[in-house]
């Protein structure tokens, strides 16, 4: 038989409210219990039989009955109460926070005869929230971690700065470790700590937690690490003295690691939080602890920025006063003597004297010239290898007998040992002649009087190596790290005993490791002298027997214009702006018998070179209104064949690899660096001279 409409909706309804997570509970204006729910029977422990009948007041703490009276007032008026959060009481006396929505009930003839109630469970929704706060709390407490961290940038200074607001914001009882990996910043381990109370001897002799298996995965990048515990972890005995410290008498039972990374994630160190009590270490004081590392990073990083653009600072200002007396030194006798001799002040051995230290001097700025050159090649990775088979063993020979006469005046032994067995390595010959001619001189350079050097060449394994050794000042171990390192001098400002730009040892490690190789510096302290070990790789393929090695013309030393004078007959149009330079160039053709016609514009010359039809020019490249570039491409456009057939020579101060390029792409057949030896420039133009006209 059906059911009434009626008792059809009664029945829908009465499931409804036993399928709600909400517990729905009705009473009368006394507040006794009506209903109850299943949802009330799980939130307040009570079943429906130990509620129906009984008073609501009873899951009401006793400091809140007040709230009761208040609602009922409300319901006896038609009130209802919506959204009311309060703390209910449940069976066993636990209490949770509710929002409760309170409504009347009314009869047919609409009169008030009690209330329903709906209860919702908010501890997750309070939970969520206050974990909300408490983050947001956190923010603003580590932005004001940061503000402060960041106001140093002394290394030191800010991990104690770290420690001490570290400490202050977690709550640690024991304090606060930092302890840097060994490679961090200063090389050493150290530790910095905040344990009021605790004497610093306490720490001297507590290892490094990096030996430690248990926090090994701190210094690994990993973390937080969270030991609630010690005691009860297996590993506990394995933790270094420092976790049977004390503070109060009390030992240390809990600790939190959290790894510092660099910005690039290399691990710069670890934070150790140490605490008495076991499990003290909450997830919102494991989320500060790991904000307070992320600002030591930024803090550590923003000082060694700081610190290395200031020590490069610091060291170009350095570069650029020495760089400044190594030019100035050698100019000031080359415009002393240059004015004596134009006096007519000095004259027989006097004026050869002279004209021997002018050489030298000059000499000198070339190789300062060449050294920054180099510098500048090798950092742009220009620098250019002839690549063949070497012998190492005529190298150091070389080498030697370069350096010699700078030994022989200071009475220092140079003694060779060469081993026969030395096969031959793949290399530039001129720039290993110039790494062991590098060591070599330095070796002079830095050995007093009547002292001794030693270069010995070795094969052993499957590499060669040389070593120069000597007797003189040694190196303070404190900078033997930057021996190699780019403008460091050991002894440098204005005090310094010898000469040089800091360059050439630099110059010797880029060389050998472009050649595959390696290079060392060794000493046992200052007025021990110093050891220097290159290591290059042999050759796999060696030359067949009686083949000649190839090897590329060079001079050994300087030479008169007259032992190569050729030029007879020859015509020359010389072009530069600067007056000395084209004096000197037409000084030096002449000498070697040629005609010099010089000009000292690009336009000029133009203007002049159809009718003078020379033999070969020699033309700057830097010149005001028409470079060389363009005067050298004005002539290979000449409608007169003749003229764009002359072959050409760029002579300039523009000595980079991209300068000569760019010149034999203009129309040059040579490029010759200034300064040159007058030799040298006499013998390029007979090669041009000899190589004739571009299309014959």
């Amino acid at each position: 038989m059906s059911l009434p409409p009626r008792e059809i909706q009664q029945r829908h309804l009465a499931k409804i409210v036993d399928s709600s997570d909400d517990a729905i509970v009705s009473k009368d204006l006394n507040g006794t219990i009506q209903s109850w729910n299943a949802a009330a029977e799980r939130m307040f422990g009570f079943t429906a039989a130990e509620a129906i009948g009984k008073s609501i007041r009873m899951i009401i703490p006793a400091d809140r009955q007040n709230e009761e009276d208040f609602v009922l007032g409300q319901i006896r008026s038609g009130k209802a109460v919506r959204h009311y959060e309060t703390i209910r009481q449940r069976k066993d006396g636990s209490q949770l926070p509710i929002s409760l929505t309170v409504s009347p009930i009314y009869d047919d003839e609409g009169q008030v005869i009690g209330a329903s109630k709906i209860a919702r469970d908010i501890t997750e929704r309070d939970r969520l929230q206050q974990e909300v706060a408490e983050q947001a709390a956190i923010a603003d407490r580590l932005s004001h971690v940061g503000a402060i961290i960041a106001s140093s940038l002394d290394q030191t200074t800010i991990v104690q700065k770290v420690t001490d607001l570290a400490r202050e914001l977690i709550g640690a009882e024991f304090g606060v470790f930092f302890y840097s990996t060994a490679d961090a910043y200063s090389g050493d381990p150290y530790m910095l700590y905040t344990v009021s109370g605790v004497p610093r001897a306490a720490f001297e002799k507590v290892p490094h937690p990096r030996a430690t298996p248990i926090f090994e995965p701190t210094f690994k990048g990993e973390g937080p690490i969270r030991l609630d515990d010690v005691t009860k972890d297996p590993r506990y005995a394995q933790l270094p003295p420092f976790s049977g410290l004390s503070h109060g008498q009390l030992p240390v039972r809990s600790y939190l690691a959290v790894p510092v990374k660099a910005s690039n994630g290399s691990v710069l160190g670890g934070l150790f939080f140490g605490h008495t009590q076991a499990g003290c270490f909450a997830s919102h004081q494991e989320r500060i602890a790991v904000g307070v590392a992320a600002w030591a990073t930024v803090a550590l990083d923003n000082a060694r920025l700081y610190r290395e653009a200031r020590d490069a600072d610091r060291l170009k200002d350095e570069f650029l006063a020495v760089l400044s007396h190594e030019l100035r030194t050698p100019l000031n006798a080359i415009l002393g003597y240059s004015r004596l001799l134009r006096g007519g002040v000095l004259a027989g051995d006097k004026g050869q004297r002279a004209l021997e230290t002018l050489e030298r001097n000059a000499t000198a700025l070339t190789q300062i010239v060449e050294d920054v050159l180099d510098i500048s090649r090798i950092a742009s990775g220009k620098i250019r290898l002839d690549v063949q088979p070497v012998d190492l063993a005529m190298v150091a020979r070389d080498a030697i007998a370069t350096v010699r006469p700078a030994a022989d005046a200071k009475n220092i032994r140079i003694e060779p040992i060469i081993d026969p067995r030395v096969g031959p390595v793949s290399g530039d010959p001129d720039r290993l002649q110039q790494v062991v001619w590098n060591l070599l001189s330095n070796a002079v350079k830095f050995t007093p009087k009547h002292g001794r050097v030693q270069v010995r060449v070795q094969r052993i394994n499957s590499h060669v190596e040389i070593v120069v050794s000597d007797t003189g000042v040694g190196i303070k171990p404190d900078f033997l790290p930057f021996a190699f390192d780019r403008f460091r001098q050991a002894d440098a400002g204005t005090t310094r005993k010898t000469g040089g730009l800091g360059l050439g040892l630099s110059i010797v490690r880029q060389l050998v490791e472009l050649h595959g190789g390696s290079v060392s510096a060794a000493s046992e302290g200052e007025g021990k002298g110093s050891t220097f070990r290159i290591t290059l790789p042999t050759m796999i393929l060696h030359p067949h027997a009686g083949e000649e090695p190839g090897e590329h013309p060079r001079s050994t030393q300087a030479f008169a214009v007259p032992a190569v004078a050729g030029l007879g007959g020859v015509q020359i149009v010389a072009v530069d702006d600067d007056p000395d330079a084209l004096g000197l160039l037409r000084v030096v053709f002449e000498t070697a018998g040629a005609e010099v016609r010089g000009f000292k514009s690009g336009v000029e010359a133009l203007e002049a070179l159809d009718t003078l039809q020379p033999h070969a020019m020699v033309v700057d490249l830097g010149m005001p209104e028409m470079d060389g570039f363009e005067f050298i491409r004005r002539v290979r456009r000449s409608a007169n064949p003749a003229l764009a057939d002359t072959p050409a020579a760029a002579l300039t101060a523009f000595a980079r690899s991209e300068d000569r390029v760019k010149a034999l792409r203009a129309g040059f057949e040579m490029h010759l660096a200034k300064p040159v030896d007058p030799g040298e420039l006499v013998a390029a133009v007979q090669m041009l001279v000899r190589r004739g006209p571009r299309r014959s």
